[in-house]
């Protein structure tokens, strides 16, 4: 059970202080994380993992004694992991755990960057799964245009275009209704179960998702960019497991 969707709290097993250290520092000056302990080997992660509620493992594969995998093999419930290892060989293996990422050490912040990023990515998708079935429902919003407004079901909305101070909302007959707001603000106001953001610019309703790979979405004769950022959450959001 994730503490909070905003914020993370994590636990480092590493038996290298220093690799801890780095670790700890990437963490504190991360807004939407916070370390609740750091370990040393799995014996002393797994009473950590046993009294305190840790959403997130930062977990190194070679440990004394048990290793990183021997601890997660040990628990009765699948935490999210961040692998870290010396050995980018281990990254096929860490794989087979379900693990949201790995580490090759010495981490560098771009690679800890994208790897929280993931994490993220994965706790939103589970919040979403965990919406209830009305949230599928098509309701109405009232769209600005600037002078006017327009009732518009979002059963009927294809895609919606982030252009510049607008947005272009495409319906399924092709229409397209030039808005004054933001793909942010109609994000929040679109059901969740049904709409997903590919890239920046772009928002889908995923029932008219005619085809996807990792650099597209098809929506009727369209072919839509999938931002880099956002690929592995559409992947996953198209195709589940």
């Amino acid at each position: 059970m994730i503490n909070n969707l905003d914020k993370l709290v994590c636990l480092i097993v590493d038996d290298e202080q220093p690799a801890q250290w780095v670790l700890k520092s990437f963490i504190e000056e991360t807004e939407r994380l916070e370390v609740a302990a750091c370990a040393f080997d799995a014996v002393e992660a797994m009473h950590i993992l046993k009294t305190q509620n840790i959403d997130l493992l930062f977990l190194d594969i070679n440990l004394p004694g048990l290793s990183g995998l021997d601890l997660l093999d040990s628990l009765e419930f699948e935490p999210m992991v961040i692998f870290t290892t010396a050995y980018a060989s281990y990254a096929v293996n860490s794989f087979d755990y379900n693990v949201v990422d790995y580490l090759v050490k010495p981490v560098t912040r771009k690679h800890f960057d994208r790897a929280v990023g993931r994490a993220f990515e994965k706790v939103a998708l589970q919040e979403v799964k965990q919406l209830p079935e009305t949230s599928f429902q098509s309701h109405s919003i009232e769209l600005n245009l600037g002078g006017s407004t327009e009732t518009v079901d979002t059963g009927n909305i294809a895609y919606l275009q982030s252009y510049g101070n607008y947005v272009k909302v495409f319906t399924d007959t092709g229409r397209m209704i030039l808005a004054t707001t933001t793909t942010h603000h109609l994000m929040n106001q679109l059901p969740a179960q049904s709409f997903l953001r590919i890239h920046k610019s772009y928002i889908v309703n995923r029932k008219f998702v005619l085809a996807f790979s990792g650099n597209s979405v098809v929506i009727g004769k369209e072919k839509l960019p999938i931002g880099i950022s956002y690929r592995q959450a559409v992947v996953s959001a198209l195709n589940p497991a």
